[in-house]
């Protein structure tokens, strides 16, 4: 399994520029694979899109991710094309990580309806595709809709859901599958395993099963400004806040860590919900070195 972070980008009250850049640049050189993005449009956090392009343009190495952007309250051209120059960013570094997204208040914003939203999603990223593949048709006299992704046919997809039903929809669409911070290993590891053979009889090799989670990394301290920090951005909490947020000593930490791990995931995204870089060496010094590849 793989290691990444997400970005405190969610995190906005009082972030600055420098410690947003010194955060994914030390993501970068401490050897995280993956630095991600959720997405909450009716918040005032700083947009996904715009944060991954100035991530790419900060780093080097770390592959970069949606984990995940609600697609069907979005202009599915708008974002293959942003998609594609975060690529051309970062030399062929993203994964783009959809989900249909469950807030009403995030569609109303962008003026869209949560109405047929799964007949719309599945047209959106086969549209989205479309886009990346035509794309490749522009040459120096004709300019075509894009520009294409450096990543051939394009950036992997993946979508992330919570019923079983979603998850035989990423089977059937995507290139991967993403748990959210809900889902606890214990359901995990059954679900990776129902699901490998579904993705084997469509001959999809590279479907890569992955999952986020919260952590606070310390004491008392260090949790309740994780508790601040995880309610302020869920008004209604999808679990307890004691059960959402992983709490505790690093060693803790790399416990939890572990029990991902057996699970059979190919990535993990870890979430320090402490906006300290503190955060990022402690698991770069206790976490990282038994899953670097």
């Amino acid at each position: 399994m793989r290691v990444g972070v997400w970005m405190p980008n969610a995190m906005p009250f009082g972030l600055e520029r420098g410690f947003f850049l010194d955060w994914v640049r030390l993501a970068d050189e401490a050897g995280f694979d993956t630095l991600s993005t959720l997405d909450r449009p009716n918040y005032d956090m700083w947009d996904p899109i715009v944060s991954l392009a100035a991530a790419a343009a900060a780093t080097e190495r770390i592959r970069l991710a949606t984990t995940t952007l609600p697609l069907p309250n979005r202009n599915e051209v708008l974002v293959a094309k942003q998609a594609a120059v975060i690529d051309r960013l970062s030399g062929g570094r993203l994964s783009l990580g959809v989900s249909l997204g469950s807030r009403p208040d995030d569609y109303q914003v962008y003026g869209a309806t949560l109405e047929h939203r799964v007949t719309r999603f599945r047209r959106q990223v086969a549209r989205i595709r479309q886009v990346w593949a035509e794309a490749r048709q522009s040459d120096r006299e004709h300019g075509v809709l894009g520009p294409p992704p450096v990543q051939d046919p394009g950036p992997p997809i993946w979508i992330g859901a919570l019923s079983e039903r979603a998850r035989q929809r990423a089977v059937e669409l995507a290139d991967g599958f993403i748990f959210g911070g809900a889902a606890r290993p214990s359901t995990i590891g059954p679900a990776v395993a129902s699901m490998r053979p579904q993705v084997a009889e469509r001959g999809k090799t590279d479907f890569s099963f992955n999952a986020v989670a919260y952590v606070a990394i310390g004491g008392q301290r260090e949790f309740a400004e994780a508790v601040a920090h995880h309610e302020r951005y869920y008004p209604v909490l999808p679990v307890p806040v004691e059960q959402a947020i992983h709490h505790g000593p690093i060693d803790k930490i790399k416990d939890v860590v572990a029990e991902y791990a057996a699970c059979g995931l190919d990535l993990l995204v870890l979430m320090p919900e402490v906006r300290s870089l503190r955060q990022l060496e402690l698991l770069s010094e206790h976490v990282l070195p038994e899953y670097r590849h």
